[in-house]
């Protein structure tokens, strides 16, 4: 398990590779999908910070606090939190490439779109306990029924 940060690293340095730049709210994205496919597909959680439905979708809070200096601009430098980077060679930073060549075309907004869909995670959190913590279990299911889905096509 890593940190939201240490994720959020890992899709910098790809996008920083193929000349790309992520926003805060694209980074906060990114993480979430992440771990949330990384609960379905391996049972675990990938990052160990806690999401919370905040008005604008799934937000990690110790995230945003790094980011939060960018506001709605480019994100410029790598987050120096002192955490694990992701190992290169890990199953996670697979996960990592996979969701960046999935999502990572997307812009901020259609990411936050995917997440604010209805029976989203973020969407039956914030209808009943707004601002509050989205339960991984709750992102799980979200997820395992997402690749059941994905599977039967």
């Amino acid at each position: 398990m890593y940190s939201a940060a240490a994720v959020a690293n890992a899709f910098l340095d790809i996008a920083r590779e193929e000349n790309k730049k992520l926003t805060n709210m694209k980074l906060q994205k990114l993480v979430y999908i992440a771990h949330g496919w990384h609960l379905a597909l391996y049972g675990e959680p990938l990052i160990y910070d806690d999401i919370f439905a905040w008005q604008w979708g799934p937000v990690i809070p110790p995230l945003y606090e790094h980011l939060r200096q960018y506001g709605a601009g480019v994100v410029a430098e790598p987050i120096r939190d002192g955490s694990t980077p992701v190992d290169p060679a890990s199953r996670e930073m697979s996960l990592i490439r996979v969701i960046w060549q999935k999502y990572g075309g997307m812009t901020a907004i259609q990411l936050s779109g995917i997440t604010h869909q209805p029976d989203t995670p973020w969407n039956q959190t914030w209808r009943t306990w707004q601002y509050s913590k989205i339960p991984d279990s709750l992102i799980r299911e979200h997820y395992q029924r997402l690749r059941h889905v994905r599977a039967a096509k």
